[in-house]
C-alpha cells in the first residue's frame, strides 16, 4: 500500500465527505480512492468512516487519526514545497490576513509594490477582523493587533496600536471638546464593531480598566465610514493612531486627550501591530521574501506610531 497517497485520500475526504469530490481532486477515479480507505483501514484495523448510501462521515477514531496526520502531511507539503522552490525564482501562493482599515492603509499598498517585484508570486489577502490561524494552515502570514502573542510563532513588531480620541477642527469649534470622561455622553460618539461584538471604550480608574456607558449614535464595522463621520463634524471616534495619522497631520482632525485617564477599546495598552508566521515557512523563498518586505515597508510606514 502507498501509505502516503492513502493518507492524502483519507485527509481530502475527510474534508469533502464525498468520495466524487476526492476523486477529482486528485485526477483519479473513484475506485481509486475507496479502494485506498479501504486498505488503510485495514492495515490500521480500524473503521475510519462510516458510510451510507446517502452521506459520508468520520467515526470518533477517524476524527482522532486526522488530528494527529493533518500535521505531518502540512510539514511535508511544505517540505516538498522548499526543496522545489530552491532552485527557481519565487513562486506559488502566500496566503495573508490582515486587519480591516490597516490592510486598507498599508497592507495592499506595500503588496501592490511588491507584486511588481516578484510576478509569479500569487498573494492571496483576507482582509478579516476574525483571527484566523497559522498553526492550522489556514494563513502564511497573519498582520493583526496584539497583546499577548501565540506560541510557537515569530512576532516582528510593526508599530504601535494605541488608540486616540478625535473630533473635526469643526466640531469642536462648534461645541466644544470633552474635558473629563464624564463629558463623553453630552457628544455624539462612534464606535467599532468587530465579529465578538461592538468594542466599548474604557478607561483607566484606579489601576483599573471600566468601560464608559455610552450609547454610540453609529456603529459599523466598516472603518473608512467612522472615520468619513467624524471628518464630517457628526462626533467623536476613538480610533487607532495609525488610523488617523494622515487627517491629524492635515489639520482635519484634533486629538483629545482627558484630564482623567487615557481611553482604550481593549483595556490593555501594550497593544501593538504584528506580522506573524511559523519559523518552518520562513524557509519557502516565497514566505521569506514576502514576510521581509512587508516587514520593512510597514515599519517605515508607521515609524511615527
Amino acid at each position: 500500500m502507498d501509505r502516503l497517497r492513502a493518507l492524502r485520500y483519507f485527509a481530502m475526504l475527510a474534508q469533502t465527505l464525498n468520495f466524487s469530490e476526492t476523486a477529482c481532486h486528485f485526477g483519479v477515479p473513484s475506485s481509486s480512492v475507496s479502494r485506498r480507505i479501504k486498505d488503510l483501514e485495514a492495515d490500521l484495523g480500524a473503521s475510519l468512516f462510516v458510510r451510507t448510501t446517502r452521506s459520508v462521515s468520520l467515526t470518533d477514531l477517524g476524527k482522532l487519526y486526522l488530528s494527529e496526520v493533518t500535521t505531518a502531511l502540512q510539514s511535508i507539503d511544505l517540505a516538498d514545497e522548499m526543496v522545489k522552490a530552491q532552485s527557481a525564482a519565487p513562486t506559488g501562493t502566500v496566503r495573508i490576513t490582515a486587519m480591516p482599515g490597516y490592510a486598507e492603509l498599508y497592507v495592499f499598498p506595500a503588496l501592490q509594490r511588491l507584486r511588481r517585484l516578484y510576478p509569479e508570486i500569487v498573494f492571496d489577502l483576507n482582509i478579516t477582523d476574525q483571527v484566523l490561524s497559522l498553526s492550522s494552515n489556514d494563513a502564511d502570514i497573519a498582520i493583526r493587533a496584539a497583546a499577548v502573542l501565540p506560541d510557537q510563532v515569530v512576532a516582528r513588531r510593526l508599530g504601535g496600536h494605541s488608540f486616540v480620541l478625535v473630533a473635526s477642527t469643526d466640531y469642536i469649534y462648534q461645541h466644544g471638546a470633552p474635558q473629563r470622561v464624564g463629558d463623553l455622553g453630552d457628544h455624539p460618539v462612534f464606535m467599532y464593531r468587530t465579529p465578538r461584538g461592538v468594542l466599548n471604550w474604557q478607561t483607566l480608574k484606579d489601576e483599573t480598566w471600566k468601560t464608559i456607558d455610552l450609547v454610540p449614535k453609529f456603529v459599523s464595522n466598516h472603518g473608512p465610514s467612522l472615520m468619513e463621520s467624524v471628518v464630517e463634524g457628526r462626533g467623536f471616534a476613538l480610533l487607532p493612531s495609525w488610523a488617523v495619522s494622515a487627517e491629524l497631520a492635515e489639520g482635519q482632525l484634533q486629538a483629545i486627550d482627558l484630564e482623567d485617564g487615557p481611553l482604550s477599546t481593549s483595556g490593555d495598552t501594550r497593544m501593538a501591530m504584528y506580522l506573524l508566521y511559523h519559523p518552518p515557512k520562513f524557509r519557502l523563498q516565497k514566505i521569506k521574501v514576502t514576510a521581509e518586505f512587508l516587514i520593512t515597508e510597514l515599519k517605515r510606514e508607521t515609524l511615527n506610531f
